[in-house]
């Protein structure tokens, strides 16, 4: 029984490893105190004992040193750890955690410095275990943990010290060889499991990948063979770092092919050619280990390197096996070679004639010697099977014809699954899963993996590691898809995979892009009140919550008023990064300014405010609150002057009424998306919804000379706002060649106010300091509404209206914080006209036309080719790219415009420098449904030749679905309340989210279900909808048509609501957004209720008998043939059982408990089920008795409705239909299995003497019974207790399996016995031999086993030194097979001193034995064996009980019946016999009358037999009784003597019947070819010439077979029978010939024997074996590779004994036998003709035979008549004739006819021979089965 599995605790892990160690270190002083420790502590950590006895580093080197020099230590603890835990069944569940059982201690080494790592980080203390599940990480860190104590410090002497304890103990375990084994093993099971081998399949060296150019010619040439053999020692090693070095050793043999200098180009291909060469398949097995197991240091050094490339050159040798095809695929083709050779000494031409087949070549030439290849190849064109002739023209010869066959098939693929589903995954990151392609046919199929393309969407999210392969019959195929998302939508993609010639397969892939998750630490950063002069500075972070690291930009340049630290940098993953922004005011106003961020294609914001003031000037605080109220307005168009005096007023209204008024409406607050973030910044300048708009985007002096101005442009800014404004420009300074700091871009005036609704102009020129030079600059602006003395109307307007004093003044707390003392009040408004900013880019530059400008290089990142998620018209969708300047230089750039204004790119352009990058930021608005694919011309440096064009590719859709089918579905007729179902496939072509709702009619809802009926359908997507059908009136045809409403989900980022269209979120007329569009699609369902009929495909089933507690299956097929669908229920009943009766109904009720039988003995698959029309469906019926029964059942068949839809409401009843359309006979049987010994054999001892003593007729009976109580009870002998198990094993029947007697010498040869067993049950059949030591248990070492008795110590003694030995013990037989078991007999096995002690009298052995049956019989055996005292006699028979023959009364000569007498001791032995006839009861009589004799005393040499002659001459109709005793001595003493009972039949009429019960069932031929039997055997071991006449002979037939493959052998039965008729023996006087008796047969061969017995005038039966020795050759080397005898699988026999059994009874006619004349002997003249000898022989049987005299006799007694003699006839004349041929009357009378007469008669005899030798077929007897020789 497996142990069940559980998890060890820590405690119990640490109690079992100190059980080992204790028992090693028990004298050391500190090891009792850490045990002690660890009992006490509950703690589930090791560093408490290990600091609380600081144990020192003395004492744990002293354990690592006998850990090292210990394996058997070594392999103590790791067992205590591994096999408690990891049991068969553990092992079966995970194969691959046995791998980690063996690796983790072998790879102390990489988990020590791992766990010294971890060590370090925290300084001296040791790392905690805590939660340890795992039983052999706990060893492993168990060590380490003695290894961290002794090695703390970091240095290269400790770690090289750590390297010798790891390898040292890595030596002790691998040097278990099994260990070794295990592991490779484990490795190639798991490289195999995991296709590490590149892919599937077998796999070999391909010679052809190697191109000769990657080998020097001079290598080619060399012999490679110490170089392939240094490789191949790497099996020959067994620690990891052995064979590292012997990798090494190869290596430097591989770097002496090669150059001195060599790269990696030159020694890849090296390495691959020689691995070529060698061939060498295991190799990556080995390097798999090898990297497993070794450490880091060693991983990085150069032995990882020679790792990785012999990984590498490995790989590269793999190809799949293209092995010989026995069929060809459709439409592909298979070749084979062949070979055609010239041994004449003259060329020859040849040409081939050939269809459906071709040769290359057809025809050419064959020199004189050579050969030529032909390429035969069979490319069928459609599946068949064809069988044709190759004709083969040869000059000089005549034509040659060739068969060839070959078969076309369609190739079949199968996939694991139609759907990869990726889930969302982060763009940039990639994920792969497994699809599996399955070739399911018998021929190689070819597939090719195409997109399905439904549109003109780039779609390369997925991608495939394979586009096309070949895969080998019943193999499969590993596809790896990768998902890399680059843009974020949803990939959806078809692939259809297209097999040449075979069926086609489609399979989707999903995935979802998902973004960074980033995000800013503020939204809003306020500086506060800062005086002019000074500066304040802010920290904002930049936040990275995702996997990958993420590039950012920051739209603002460096020297404005809030100035960044750095504009582009990265966030790590999982990180942030942190930017400083200073504020440096120039002017006495508020500021405000939004600036942007781009991160991983997601716009970010932060809304920088700042206030500056002097002691003249101090503004009002701006707040955020401003800010967001104003944008508000912006956004709901409320900007008229009305609103205006709100927020001017605002202030005021504050003071004077303590509340905040407003006009505005509602209490949305903004919460841009995506796009209108996009919008807003990549607004142009020139744009109508600007608030203040520009004349000029953007301004570009050219050139200008340096320290010179450039002309001045204009440029105008529109105030569309209805207050006046006050514009502050920031004029930027940039470093001359001197170090002084003057402004570049100036503008004039630097401040000018501007009435609302009007205009203002400003001059800009360009002044560069430096010489070819780049300039580039955003000029920025404030905005202030104009109002200069708004402070002093405020503390004059607060004065006059209120009673404040100066304090008022000095807590005024101009700020965006409410002030919390009671006695300061808060007067900051909610709304006011904030700061506007605005930026125009500028650029010039100062290289002249001599100077040399700079050569731009430059990439895009990640690829010059943009992919916009798809969208549909007027959506806008952004993605970035990263515009990268390479060189050293800086870089001006301008992209040209998109003509048909779909693409807008941002910034348009700009300067980058040297080194540098710049994320730039494409829209695309598409304005029709198509794909676009333009390219963006970028120019650089002013230079026409300079640019550099961007790919972008978008794709615009509107929303679309395709129905199957075009939307009809069509269900067969089904039965009234079937419920159907079909799959509707709906696709949306487009690519463009939707959701979907399936309206289905009112009236038609209870029979018609469409699920789900609503939902989403992604872009490019399939949707299987589940279509289900339920019919309720029958005979009627249905038409459901079924609306299908599909509309467009609009994504929630494309509303436009925002800043940038003022007005667009007003109130009442907000903007006018895209509608979503809707479809309509109509599915119309067909369908009809019927009704029909079902069948089953036969009418009964018939389990047999079937074991108990086991288990059958038979299947029958329900067949519809209707057009009718069914819903069945299936019921077993009895066959008498009839539901519809009332005496039935009554039964029914009181056989519950055999209803409750059937219910637990027969499993149906299907209890209720669909059958579609003109189907079928296979119903599975299982019987798994449960005691002994017997059953004949019905299998009703009934239709009724299914509908799992239907409403089940309280109240509802609902009348359910039934029709019961067939049924099934089921009958079964439940029994026991069934075992019978059908053969025993031994090379010395008869089959009869065997069968004899070991009782095979008794035990064969008893297996044929049924089991008892008690042997059922014993079936269940687990759940009793010992001694109840004991006493149920005693009550068992018994029966003694003697061995008979073996003489008692130094040195005895075993006696083995093969019992063949045969299962003749219908069932499975398993048995064991169990031995009293497989129900010993094992005591623990305190127990007291107590006093053995002596029967207890003899039977131990027998187990131990293995007297008796079976082989095997158990098995399983199949039902008809055969088992062969092989018993042992070896006394000289047993003790020495018992047998000197019991050298002077036999000795007896006995062992107890139980024959177990898997719920079968069991039977308890008594195996019986003695030894012979030395130089002592005994006699022997087969059995003490004997019948005579009946006998009829009056006959003059007694009937002979022989009983053989065996002296089986080793010294001659005399004997006298007595009879003593005995009454009915058993009491001696007195006898006058001689009706039995003996031969009354004789002598019998050692290991020689005789027979004693009964004589039987009954006077009376009774039955006689008679004792023989037999007084037996030897040369020294009286024998025990024998006793043997004999009795006979007298009768007078006719004999009784032969009770054929009691005859011995002994086989009369070998049961099967075993292959531990013998090679030597006969076609028949029972000869019964039955009954014969006297002096008549019978003739039979038997063949002598030689099944040995290379040895001959001789037989002879002339020395061990007595053929002679005038010596006894077996024949009892009959002559018995066997011709020829003695010869040789040689290997493989036979020999035909003619076996002749003529009976003697004495009457007798009798039944007994002729010996026929068999003598094998010997081998002259030496070298005995003889047969191996059926009694052994290892010992040789070189002489053996073949018995042939003898039956024959003579005719015991009282008339005939008293009447016998003896003839007269026969003449023989071997001289005359045969015909001659034949009529010869044919007078004398006539004269002879019985018959005649009774003729005689008759005639004798006719009366006596008077003779008359003939009429004398006077002209007698002789007698004249001439030959004539033609008259066939006189042809017998020719001497040609005589010779051909002569002929005939000897072919027919040679005929007959050989029909009896070949067919086995005995002429003279009915026709018998032999042994066939096996082939």
């Amino acid at each position: 029984m497996e142990q069940e599995m559980r998890e060890f605790s820590p405690i119990e892990i640490r109690a079992a490893t100190e059980q080992f160690l204790c028992k090693r270190y028990k004298n050391q002083k500190w090891f009792p105190k850490i045990q002690q420790t660890v009992q006490k502590s509950e703690e589930k950590k090791y560093q408490y004992w290990l600091r609380q006895y600081q144990m020192t580093k003395d004492k744990v080197s002293v354990l690592l040193e006998n850990l090292m020099c210990s394996g058997t230590l070594v392999h103590d603890i790791f067992q205590t750890f591994i096999k408690r835990n990891l049991n068969e069944k553990y092992q079966q569940q995970s194969v691959y955690r046995q791998s980690l059982a063996n690796q983790s201690f072998a790879s102390i080494l990489s988990v020590c410095h791992k766990s010294i790592a971890e060590s370090f980080t925290k300084e001296t203390e040791i790392v905690e275990l805590v939660n340890l599940k795992d039983d052999i990480n706990s060893f492993v860190q168990f060590l380490s943990l003695l290894i961290d104590r002794l090695y703390g410090i970091p240095s290269q002497e400790n770690k090289e010290q750590i390297f010798k304890y790891n390898q040292a103990i890595m030596e002790q375990l691998f040097k278990d060889s099994n260990f070794y084994e295990k592991i490779k093993t484990i490795y190639q099971n798991h490289l195999v499991k995991e296709q590490l081998k590149y892919k599937q399949g077998l796999m070999y060296m391909a010679h052809e990948n190697i191109q000769n150019k990657d080998v020097p010619e001079n290598v080619r040439e060399q012999n490679l063979t110490i170089i392939v053999s240094n490789l191949k020692n790497i099996s020959k090693f067994k620690t990891p770092q052995n064979k590292i070095d012997c990798l090494l050793q190869f290596n430097q043999e591989v770097g002496k092919l090669l150059r001195t200098g060599y790269s990696a180009d030159d020694y890849i291909p090296m390495l691959i050619f020689v691995l070529v060469s060698a061939q060498y398949y295991d190799l990556i097995v080995e390097l798999k280990m090898i990297e497993h197991y070794i450490d880091d240091n060693s991983r990085n050094s150069n032995v990882g390197y020679l790792l990785i490339s012999l990984e590498i050159a490995q790989k590269k040798n793999y190809c799949p096996q293209t092995s010989p095809h026995k069929s060809s695929r459709f439409f592909g083709y298979s070749q084979h070679t062949f070979i055609l050779e010239n041994p004449n000494e003259y060329a020859v031409q040849f040409h081939f004639e050939f269809e459906k087949f071709r040769i290359t070549p057809i025809k050419g030439e064959v020199g004189p010697g050579q050969k030529i290849n032909f390429q035969l190849t069979y490319a069928p064109i459609q599946a068949e099977v064809v069988v044709a002739s190759v004709i083969l023209n040869i000059q000089h010869e005549d034509p040659r014809v060739i068969k060839i066959s070959g078969i076309g098939k369609y190739p079949f693929l199968q996939i694991n699954t139609k759907k990869l589903n990726f889930e969302s995954l982060l763009i940039g990151k990639s994920l792969t899963k497994e699809l599996t392609i399955k070739n399911s046919s018998e021929v190689t199929a070819s597939f090719v993996l195409q997109k399905v393309i439904d549109d003109e969407f780039k779609e390369n999210a997925f991608n495939l590691d394979f586009n096309q392969g070949v895969i080998p019959p019943k193999s499969t195929f590993l596809i790896k898809v990768t998902y890399t998302p680059q843009i974020l939508h949803v990939s959806v993609i078809r692939y259809k995979i297209l097999c040449q010639g075979g069926n086609e397969l489609i399979f989707e892939c999903i995935g979802n892009a998902s973004q960074h998750l980033v995000y800013l630490s503020e939204k809003s950063i306020n500086f506060g009140e800062i005086k002019i002069g000074n500066q304040a500075k802010q920290l904002l972070t930049v936040h990275n919550d995702s996997d990958l690291n993420t590039n950012y930009q920051i739209y603002s340049d460096t020297g404005n008023i809030f100035s960044f630290n750095k504009v582009k940098g990265t966030s790590p993953a999982k990180g942030f990064d942190r930017i400083i922004i200073t504020f440096i005011p120039k002017n006495q106003i508020c500021y405000y300014e939004r600036v942007y961020v781009i991160i991983s294609n997601q716009l970010l914001y932060v809304d920088l405010i700042g206030t500056c003031y002097d002691l003249l000037i101090k503004p009002i605080p701006l707040q955020q609150i401003h800010i967001d109220n104003f944008r508000r307005r912006v956004i709901q168009g409320m900007l008229s002057e009305v609103d205006f005096k709100y927020m001017e007023n605002s202030f005021l209204m504050q003071i004077n009424q303590q509340q905040y008024q407003t006009n505005l409406q509602g209490d949305w607050i903004e919460s841009p998306n995506q796009t209108v973030l996009f919008k807003e910044l990549m607004l142009s300048p020139q744009s109508d919804h600007r608030l203040i708009q520009f004349s000029e985007e953007f301004m570009d002096f050219g050139y200008t000379e340096a320290m010179q101005s450039s002309g001045v442009r204009d440029l105008i800014l529109h105030n569309k706002l209805n207050c006046k404004l006050t514009f502050f420009w920031t004029i930027q300074n940039h470093q001359t060649v001197d170090g002084d700091k003057l402004p570049v871009f100036l503008v004039y005036p630097e401040t000018q106010s501007v009435h609302a609704r009007q205009s203002c102009r400003f001059q800009i020129s360009f002044r560069p300091t430096k010489s070819s030079y780049y300039y580039f600059q955003d000029i920025q602006f404030f905005a202030i509404k104009y109002n200069p003395n708004l402070t002093k109307k405020i503390v004059e307007n607060m004065k006059r209206n209120t009673q404040i004093g100066d304090s008022f003044i000095n807590n005024l707390k101009l700020s965006q914080t409410a002030i919390s003392n009671p006695k300061q009040q808060d007067f900051s408004s909610k709304e006011m006209i904030p700061t506007f900013s605005g930026r125009l880019a500028c650029v010039g530059h100062s290289f002249g036309i001599n100077s040399q400008p700079y050569i731009p290089i430059v990439e895009f990142r990640p690829s010059q080719r943009v992919y916009f998620p798809p969208c549909t018209i007027q959506e806008s969708v952004y993605q970035t790219v990263e515009f990268l300047n390479k060189s050293d230089t800086p870089i001006y750039f301008k992209f040209s415009p998109d003509i048909s204004k779909t693409f807008k790119i941002y910034p348009n352009q700009g300067l980058i420098t040297g080194k540098s990058s710049q994320i730039l930021i494409l829209e695309f608005v598409p304005l029709e449904n198509k794909a676009y694919n333009q390219n963006l011309t970028c120019h650089m440096n002013h230079q026409s030749s300079n640019q550099i064009s961007l790919n972008v590719v978008g794709y615009c859709s509107s929303p679309c679905l395709k129905l199957q089918n075009e939307g009809k579905v069509f269900f067969p007729p089904s039965f009234v309340g079937v419920y159907s179902r079909q799959k509707i496939t709906v696709h949306n072509q487009s690519r463009v989210l939707m959701q979907y709702q399936v309206q289905i009619p009112e009236k038609y809802s209870n029979e018609l279900y469409i699920e789900p009926a609503n939902g989403q359908i992604r872009p490019n997507e399939t949707l299987h909808l589940d279509c289900q059908f339920i019919p309720y009136k029958k005979n009627k045809e249905y038409r459901i048509k079924v609306p299908l409403l599909a509309q467009e989900i609009l994504s929630p980022t494309q509303s436009l609501i925002g800043y940038h269209i003022p007005g667009s979120g007003h109130p009442d007329h907000p903007i006018e957004s895209r509608q979503p569009t809707e479809l309509q699609y109509l599915f119309e369902i067909f369908g009809a209720g019927s009704d029909g009929f079902l069948k089953l495909s036969q009418k009964k089933l018939d389990f047999g008998i079937i074991k108990v507690n086991f288990n059958d299956k038979q299947y029958a097929t329900l067949i519809n043939e209707s057009n009718c669908t069914f819903y069945v229920e299936l019921n077993l009943r009895y066959k008498n059982k009839d539901k519809d009766t009332q005496k039935d109904k009554e039964k029914e009720k009181l056989d519950i408990k055999m209803q409750n039988l059937i219910q637990k003995s027969f499993t149906l698959d299907i209890q209720n089920a669909i059958i579609a029309a003109n189907s079928k469906l296979d119903i599975g019926i299982m019987f798994n008795p449960i005691e002994v029964c017997e059953f004949d059942l019905i299998l009703d068949v009934v239709a009724t409705e299914k509908n799992p839809k239907a409403s089940r409401g309280p109240g509802q009843t609902i009348k359910k239909i039934v029709s019961q359309k067939c049924k099934l006979e089921v009958r079964a049987r439940g029994n026991y299995p069934l075992l019978k010994i059908a053969d025993v054999r031994n090379d010395s001892i008869s089959v009869a003497t065997l069968w004899e003593n070991f009782q095979i007729n008794q035990i064969n009976v008893e297996l044929a019974k049924d089991l008892n109580e008690l042997e059922q009870k014993f079936l269940k002998i687990e759940q009793l207790t010992y001694k109840e198990a004991q006493h149920l094993q005693k009550a068992l029947k018994s029966y003694d399996w003697n061995f008979g007697y073996l003489p008692s010498k130094p040195v005895i040869k075993s006696r083995k016995i093969v019992i063949t067993i045969q299962n003749i049950g219908g069932t499975e059949l398993e048995w064991q031999f169990k031995l009293p030591s497989d129900h010993q248990i094992d005591l623990e070492p305190w127990a007291d086993p107590g006093e053995p008795t002596e029967e207890d110590t003899f039977e131990k003694a027998i187990l131990e030194r293995n007297i008796f030995q079976i082989k095997p013990k158990g098995g399983v037989i199949q039902p008809g097979s055969f088992k062969d078991i092989e018993l042992i007999y070896t006394p000289s096995n047993f003790d020495s001193e018992i047998t000197k002690k019991n050298n002077l009298s036999n000795e007896s052995h006995f062992l107890r034995v139980v024959l177990q049956i898997l719920n079968g019989k069991p039977l308890v055996l008594n195996l019986k064996g003695t030894t012979l005292a030395p130089l002592e006699g005994l006699l022997a028979v087969k059995k003490t009980v004997f019948t005579l023959p009946e006998t009829p009364v009056g006959l003059l000569q007694p009937v002979k019946y022989p009983i053989e007498i065996q002296n089986v001791g080793s010294s001659k032995v005399n004997y006298t016999t007595e009879i003593q006839e005995l009454n009915d009861k058993g009491e001696i009589i007195d006898s006058q009358f001689f009706v039995f004799g003996v031969t009354p005393q004789g002598s019998l040499p050692a290991g020689e037999k005789q027979y004693l002659y009964c004589s039987f001459k009954p006077l009376e109709q009774k039955v006689y009784h008679f004792q023989l005793l037999i007084q037996v001595s030897d040369m020294v003493r009286q024998i025990k003597p024998v006793i043997l009972s004999v009795s006979g039949r007298g009768y007078a009429d006719q004999p009784s019947k032969n009770d054929k019960g009691n005859v011995q069932e002994i086989p009369r031929q070998r049961s099967h070819q075993s292959p531990i039997g013998s090679k030597v055997f006969f076609s028949l071991e029972e000869i019964d010439f039955g009954e014969l006449l006297p002096q008549k002979s019978a003739h039979r037939m038997i063949i002598l077979y030689n099944q040995s493959n290379d040895r001959k052998f001789n037989y002879d039965f002339g020395s061990q029978l007595k053929l002679s008729s005038y010596e006894q023996g077996l024949c009892c006087g009959d002559e018995f010939v066997i011709d020829p008796s003695q010869g040789e047969v040689e290997p493989q061969s036979f020999i035909e024997l003619k076996l002749t017995l003529t009976s003697a005038t004495t009457p007798s039966v009798y039944e007994g074996e002729c010996e026929c020795t068999i003598t094998w050759e010997t081998k002259s080397n030496g070298i005995n590779t003889s047969q191996v005898s059926q009694n052994s699988q290892v010992i040789t026999v070189d002489k053996e004994i073949l018995f042939l059994r003898i039956k024959k009874r003579s005719s015991l006619n009282v008339e005939l036998v008293n009447s016998f004349k003896q003839p007269p002997p026969p003449i023989h003249n071997p001289m005359a003709h045969p015909f001659q000898q034949l009529l010869s022989q044919i007078i004398t049987e006539v004269l002879t035979d019985s018959n005649t005299d009774q003729i005689l006799k008759g005639i004798d007694q006719q009366p006596i008549n008077v003779f008359e003699p003939e009429d004398d006839s006077s002209d007698i004349k002789e007698l004249q004739f001439q030959r004539d041929y033609k008259d066939f009357r006189t042809m017998f009378l020719e001497e040609e006819f005589i010779e051909l007469t002569d002929l005939i008669m000897e072919n027919t005899f040679f005929n007959i021979i050989q029909e009896t030798t070949r067919k086995e077929c005995d002429l003279l007897r009915i026709s018998k089965t032999f042994v066939t020789p096996a082939k």
